[in-house]
């Protein structure tokens, strides 16, 4: 009895000393397999934030050459020469230049790799997407805004109707019955319409290239809301409604003229603070993006290619690219500088 006793003491120190080593082993084995699982499942994830991160620096003008190729520029303008270049863009162009590419991917991966990204990508994503429903949300209204939804209200296609249903159908169909199915399948289009504009930067970036979604927008806005604070302003005049003229125009041609120009007033007017919206939006996303990409830093190749674009702004110019990119850019400058000095001592 003292035998077994001794034994059964033996193994339950035996199993209380090694439980917790064991467990340990099994865990860090299964973070191990999930942690290689989801660097592979999430590929697209990381390489489209990477090529963000990527082309930020360079359309920043960050990279070591670029800014080698600055330090010859700005020695030739200090030595009076005059040449036009191309200004870096600031964080909120390139994030709008960028935006349908990105955001695409991110929405398919949170739909269909969710369980492989960590509780804090998963937070950010969900920030990302929601400054971003209110881009769709200006884009939509400026749709609303235009012609185009007038005539899905009031003047629907019905011959698209044809390509629905049955000419017996459509033949003994009520006018009300199919003008209100033909400017339904309309209002579709229009939402189908602004959702191809969404997801095609250039699309995009044409479509709204009246706004200055920049760092400049945020600036404007804000200097012009701090001017009307300061600035006393009086109480608005009452209105005499007896003046107003509100009867409508006989003919429908002159009401959507009115209409139009209406719209056209109220965008003009909209115009900075839409500017200002869209521009923090992408500024927000930025942000976002960034705490991303500090979790992609800790995977492997991805996180070294991160590292590397992050330290472009800061690497010393003293690598073979860099002095080639300089003693070229400074060769071309040079003989400009001497051109324009020969044409001014010309004059």
């Amino acid at each position: 009895m003292k035998m077994k006793y001794r034994i059964k003491e033996a193994m339950q120190f035996l199993f209380f000393a090694f439980y917790p080593r064991t467990t340990l082993v099994v865990e860090m084995s299964n973070n191990y397999r999930h942690n290689k699982l989801a660097w592979y499942e999430l590929q697209d994830y990381y390489s489209a934030v990477m090529k963000y991160e990527s082309y930020k620096q360079i359309m920043m003008q960050q990279t070591q050459h670029q800014r080698a190729e600055k330090k010859a520029y700005d020695e030739f303008v200090a030595a009076g020469g005059v040449e036009d270049k191309k200004a870096p863009k600031d964080t909120i162009q390139i994030t709008w230049e960028r935006l349908p590419d990105l955001i695409s991917i991110l929405r398919r991966i949170y739909n269909d790799k969710k369980e492989f990204l960590s509780d804090a990508e998963i937070e950010e994503l969900k920030f990302i997407f929601s400054y971003y429903e209110q881009i769709q949300f200006a884009v939509r209204e400026r749709i609303r805004m235009s012609p185009m939804t007038y005539d899905a209200l009031n003047h629907p296609d019905e011959e698209y109707l044809k390509s629905i249903y049955p000419s017996d159908v459509i033949k003994n169909m009520p006018d009300w019955i199919r003008h209100h199915l033909s400017s339904e399948e309309s209002q579709k289009a229009c939402d189908r319409y602004v959702d191809a504009i969404l997801a095609d930067s250039f699309l995009l970036s044409e479509f709204m290239k009246n706004y200055d979604i920049s760092r400049n927008g945020i600036d404007r806005y804000q200097d012009e809301i701090d001017r009307i604070e300061e600035t006393e302003v009086d109480e608005p005049e009452d209105i005499d409604y007896d003046e107003v003229d509100f009867s409508e125009p006989d003919d429908e041609e002159t009401f959507r003229a009115q209409n139009e120009e209406f719209d056209r007033q109220m965008e003009l007017e909209q115009r900075p603070f839409v500017s200002w919206q869209l521009s923090q939006c992408c500024l927000d996303i930025a942000e976002s993006l960034d705490v991303l990409e500090k979790s992609i830093r800790k995977k492997p190749y991805y996180g070294m290619m991160m590292k590397h674009y992050n330290n472009c702004a800061r690497a010393p110019l003293d690598d073979t690219t860099s002095i080639l990119s300089y003693e070229r850019e400074k060769r071309r400058l040079d003989k400009k500088l001497e051109r324009q000095r020969t044409a001014d001592n010309a004059k």
